[in-house]
Parts: C-alpha cells; structure tokens; sequence
C-alpha cells in the first residue's frame, strides 16, 4: 500500500517555437480538442516574406547550378578537342560542385522559412482537455514563450513508490485497488502497468505505475489516493498489532496472557504492513496478547485485562 497523486495519461506545457503576434486564440480553459486540432495562430506576415525570399534564393542558385553544368559541358568538349588545357575542365568541375552546394543550402533556408509558416500555426499533438492558457490575443510571443496546457484524461495513472519487502513481486497486469481521499467510501481499481527496474535511489523505494481503470468521470488528475496492490493469491495469516511487539535479547517478543499471567514468548515476524505484523511461529490464533502498557508488564506477573471502547 501507498499514497500518491492521480496524473493525467499525458500532460504538455506547451511553447512557442517561432516569434510573432497573436491574431487569433480559438480555444479557451476546459475545452475539449482533437488531435491536430487548431488552438492559436500567430501573423504569418514575417514567415511568409522570409518564405518568399528563401524561395527566390532557391530559383537563383538552381539557375547558377545549371548554368555551371551548361559551362562545364562545354568546356569537357574543348578539353577533348585540344581546344583548353585540362586544368579548365578541372575548375568547371569545381564551380558545379560549388553551385550544387549552395542551391542545398538555399533548399534548407527555405524548409527552415517554410517551417516558421507552420509553426505560426499551433495545433494540439493530441486530443485532451485545455488546462491552462496562457496567451492572449494581441500579445507579441518570442521563442519559447509558453502558451497552454493541454492534458489528456481519457486514462489516469500513478506512479506509485511501494515498500520493496512487500512489492518485490509484483508483476506487470496484477490489480489495484484505489481510494480517493475526495470520494470517501468509493473504491476504483486498476491494474500495473510498468514495474521499475531498480529501487528509487531517493526513497529506496520500488516505483510501480498504475493505471486507473474506467474512472467514469469521477477522478481528476491531481487528487491523492491511496493504492493497494495485490501481491500474489490471498492467503490467510496471522497478525498482531506492532504496539504489542518488543525486542529483547536480539529476538521480537510479545506478552501472552495465560490464567491471567504475562508469559513473555519470542516470535518470528513476516512482513509488516499498517500498523501490523504477520507473526509466522511463536503463538497460535486466539491467544491474547498485551498490545497497551508493554513497558509496565514483567515476565510471569499478574494483569488485569481491559477491554478497548
């Protein structure tokens, strides 16, 4: 058993990849958008002349290249004939190479100039719920300037640190079940998802992911929640409450009443879990054991037992 905090399948903080004005904000908080959907868009008037002239550059340097390879046709044949030395065929080849290499540099500034162009249009990477937005309309962004949230609550999870003693074993698909602090007397489940590989170095913790299962609408991310996991099949075990257990001469003991008497008896535990420990030898079920004012009771004494309200 842990506690930890619903998240949302997905959550993105997102930004601005390119600078401009806002013309047009179409979505507000709480509104529900499909994948690709448009959210923003931003004066495209910047990208497009960039756009133009990265094109014109491009048109430029195809018509250099080609008129270096027209040159160096030319002068192949005069080569042949004897008319140039072959030095001169040598620099044709270099100016076709050197013009190759700036039409795809112009190429490349006008994909950059064409991506300013779709970047002044922001789309949602996935269909979720706007958390927050961020930008109004009229504000002028630069790169990097945060826009909106959008999460995706069609699936909750967890990441839930457990006590590797007790969830050593667990396994991927084994169930949950999930009580919500804000919905007292509900119960959700949920199954595993992901085990961590190695011991959260922080916590020394085994982090396991949960995901919720049809939740109805009824959970939202950010509540706290209380997880339990299922280990293995349910087996019966006997428990005593750890205020009843004492360590003495380097073995866990507890007080067993018999005909009134305190007997102190050594005990082995097995995994402790809220508050109570599984005793595997040393007492057997329905004996009474002290549980309160263990530090007053002494081996082989007399005790009043008192029954708890």
């Amino acid at each position: 058993m842990a506690t930890a905090e619903i998240l949302a399948n997905r959550q993105s903080n997102m930004r601005s990849e390119t600078a401009g004005r806002v013309v047009a904000v179409l979505v507000e908080a709480g509104d529900r958008v499909e994948e690709g959907e448009v959210l923003l868009r931003l004066d495209v008037g910047r990208p497009a002349s960039a756009t133009q002239a990265a094109n014109a550059a491009v048109a430029q340097s195809e018509a250099r290249l080609a008129q270096a390879e027209r040159e160096r046709g030319r002068t192949r044949k005069l080569v042949q004939t004897g008319g140039l030395p072959e030095q001169r065929l040598d620099d044709a080849e270099d100016a076709v190479r050197l013009a190759s290499a700036a039409r795809d540099a112009a190429r490349a500034e006008a994909r950059l100039a064409r991506r300013g162009l779709t970047d002044a249009v922001v789309r949602a990477p996935f269909g979720g719920t706007v958390v927050e937005r961020t930008v109004e309309l009229g504000e002028y962004l630069a790169p990097g300037s945060p826009l909106l949230t959008l999460a995706d609550t069609s699936l909750l999870k967890a990441r839930v640190l457990l006590d590797p003693r007790e969830a050593i074993d667990v396994s991927v698909g084994s169930s949950a079940v999930i009580s919500v602090y804000a919905r007292p007397g509900e119960a959700f489940t949920g199954k595993v998802a992901r085990v961590g590989e190695v011991i959260d170095p922080r916590t020394r913790r085994l982090p396991v992911e949960i995901e919720l299962d049809d939740h109805r609408g009824r959970l939202r991310p950010g509540l706290v929640a209380r997880f339990s996991v299922e280990t293995g099949e349910p087996k019966m075990v006997m428990r005593v409450p750890l205020d009843g257990v004492f360590e003495r001469f380097g073995s866990q003991h507890v007080y067993v009443i018999e005909d009134g008497i305190a007997r102190r008896r050594a005990i082995e535990l097995g995994p402790v879990r809220a508050g109570f420990a599984e005793v595997t030898e040393g007492i057997e079920p329905g004996e009474t054991v002290v549980i309160k004012g263990v530090t007053r009771v002494v081996d082989g004494s007399k005790v009043q037992v008192v029954e708890e309200p």
